[in-house]
């Protein structure tokens, strides 16, 4: 059984793949591995995280209708990017919703990069092995409808999943030897919850 979870953002999509009992991480970052927080890095490389990182930016100074057709442009790019780094073959994908409650530009742009990845999805598995999962629905499997990032992170640590609690990644953090409130941490963490969404629906159809 293969299932991938996917808690979509624009600088920093996390997924989690299932295969079976064994759960691999993977984070899609925007940019490139700085020296300054590359320290952060290696201690998720050495989490057997996979870290992929997406430079592609914007040229300054552009007007406003080129700059909407480059991000157009990018969303596509950015999304047969991540989705060329999934398994050929799976049994379902899940990714999350967007939060409606969100507002301004920077939410606008995190919708077109999101229907972006979901087309991309689409055309490589079909409908069949598609869904979405709304922010509530992933926060009640995490512990509770309405937990913050806070809890939801206190969640992924007291998790008594065995598949999840055997994955170095977890440990990484349960042991503290990853910084917990540095990005791509929070997205890779909901990653799983949205997985278990995906799992839990496809074993029940």
């Amino acid at each position: 059984m293969t299932i991938i979870g996917i808690d979509m953002s624009k600088n920093s999509p996390g997924v989690c793949i299932r295969r079976d009992s064994s759960l691999q991480f993977l984070s899609f970052l925007r940019g490139k591995d700085s020296g300054k927080i590359a320290s952060h890095y290696k201690t998720l490389r050495e989490a057997d995280v996979e870290l992929n990182f997406y430079e592609h930016n914007q040229p300054s100074g552009m007007e406003y209708s080129d700059s909407e057709v480059w991000k157009a442009l990018d969303a596509s790019r950015y999304a047969e990017w991540i989705v060329s780094h999934l398994p050929q073959e799976v049994d379902f994908v899940g990714i999350e919703g967007f939060s409606y409650g969100s507002a301004g530009n920077s939410f606008i742009d995190i919708v077109g990069y999101g229907y972006a990845v979901r087309m991309a999805i689409i055309k490589k598995y079909g409908t069949e092995k598609f869904s979405v999962f709304s922010p509530g629905n992933v926060k009640k499997t995490a512990g509770k409808g309405n937990a913050n990032k806070e809890a939801m992170m206190q969640f992924f640590l007291d998790s008594k999943i065995e598949e999840l609690r055997d994955c170095n990644f977890w440990k990484g953090l349960k042991e503290e030897s990853i910084d917990k409130a540095k990005k791509p941490v929070d997205d890779l963490c909901d990653s799983f919850w949205v997985q278990e969404c995906a799992k839990d629906f496809f074993l029940k159809k």
